[in-house]
């Protein structure tokens, strides 16, 4: 329903108008004002989509409100209603932003006629304003996925300077300096019954990316990006001791509360534009260098790093080598890194298997092979259950960067 004030100084018309609206399914009044000054205040109150207004009304005349109620209401439709047949004084009004007008003595015929016009055009204004949200919407996680994949293809090296300054002007990124990288990693934790594993990695980091943003705005605006070893990237400026504080407990007190894994950041200053990747890697290895593991899990994970590439290596024949059973081997990796044995041997190979498409003289096949997968189809399934694309899609995305080396 579309809300519809009248204004007019005689009563009788007032109630008229509103009997005969009232008689078309798509309109509701919602206001009756005997003055422009009182038809005003309605208006606030209210927020009409369409204004039946007198235009010779007393204490403020026609003109002088509809340049008011324009002013305050944009997009409201306004009716003028009146008993000139002037062209030059229903020009003037037009001109200043009028939808209609209706000469008095008011008749259905074309009175039925003007409201079918009016809510023709709200109908139209709506189905607009619905697209262009779409749009806005659309275009924000375009230019998300957009600053996602120019900070991968600059850590990769991709980019020379001259790539980096325009794909920051076209994107509109501009970092502060000095800045700050910080990341936020997701593990499980023990002290809670859900894991890690139970959550889709790109939901999770689709809602930290969400509340750091949340966070950061009071403080200061934020660039985010998602690194290869699924962590959450957040370039901000150097902000004060207090202020770290602050931002670190409201980042990591929701995640950790709503969403039952536990959150680590890790936040390393950069002082220079051009040394952005290596910033990045030292955070990378600070955090690497925090993770303290028992020997067991240290000796698990020198397996994997070695054996990555083997098809028959697997939870069972690690556990074999270390004279435990799959179950404890398993249960003891999971508790101390917040993985599974099966989700940290596949992002290993998966890694692999990004640098290896770089490479388009190789096959799919071959790369399979290369990095421990018996089957082109199962490669295949297990880039896609990673990454959420086929390796055919991603070497496509890369040629487009021109990242082919």
């Amino acid at each position: 329903m579309y809300k519809v004030l009248i204004a007019d100084d005689e009563d009788i018309i007032r109630r008229g108008l509103a009997s005969m609206v009232g008689q078309y399914g798509r309109l509701e009044v919602v206001a009756l004002a005997e003055d422009g000054e009182i038809a005003l205040e309605l208006a606030d109150q209210t927020h009409p989509d369409l204004m039946l207004v007198d235009i010779n009304m007393p204490f403020l005349d026609g003109f002088e409100f509809i340049q008011e109620a324009k002013k305050r209401l944009p997009d409201v439709e306004i009716v003028m209603i009146t008993g000139y047949d002037d062209f030059a004084f229903v020009q003037k009004a037009l001109q200043m932003g009028i939808a209609d007008y209706l000469l008095k003595p008011i008749m259905e015929e074309p009175f039925f006629q003007m409201l079918d016009k009016a809510v023709l055009r709200l109908e139209s204004r709506e189905k607009s304003r619905k697209y262009m949200t779409w749009v806005t919407r659309q275009m924000k996680q375009i230019r998300s996925s957009l600053i996602n994949d120019f900070f991968r293809s600059w850590l990769r090296s991709y980019l020379d300077q001259v790539e980096i300054e325009d794909r920051m002007q076209y994107l509109n990124i501009e970092i502060p300096t000095p800045y700050w990288v910080t990341l936020l990693h997701l593990r499980s934790d023990p002290a809670q019954e859900a894991s890690l594993s139970d959550w889709s990695m790109d939901l999770l980091l689709y809602s930290c990316d969400n509340i750091a943003h949340e966070v950061f705005a009071p403080a200061c605006p934020i660039l985010t990006f998602r690194t290869e070893g699924d962590a959450l990237a957040i370039i901000s400026r150097v902000l004060s001791q207090q202020e770290w504080e602050d931002l670190s407990r409201k980042l990591t007190g929701p995640i950790e509360s709503y969403i039952r894994v536990k959150a680590e950041l890790i936040r390393v200053q950069g002082n220079d534009l051009m040394e952005f990747p290596e910033v990045v890697e030292r955070a990378l290895a600070e955090y690497n260098a925090r993770r303290k593991y028992s020997e067991l899990v240290t000796s698990v994970l020198g397996m994997i790093e070695k054996q990555w590439g083997n098809s028959e290596f697997s939870l069972q024949s690690a556990a074999n080598q270390l004279y435990v059973t799959p179950q404890y081997l398993s249960r003891v990796f999971h508790r101390e890194t917040g993985d599974t044995f099966g989700a940290c041997l596949t992002g290993r190979r998966i890694r692999e298997a990004m640098r290896l498409l770089q490479n388009q003289n190789l096959k799919m096949y071959e790369i399979a092979q290369r990095t421990g997968y018996g089957s082109q189809h199962y490669f295949s399934s297990a880039f896609k259950r990673t990454l959420g694309i086929s390796p055919a899609e991603y070497r496509k995305n890369i040629l487009e960067q021109g990242g082919t080396r």
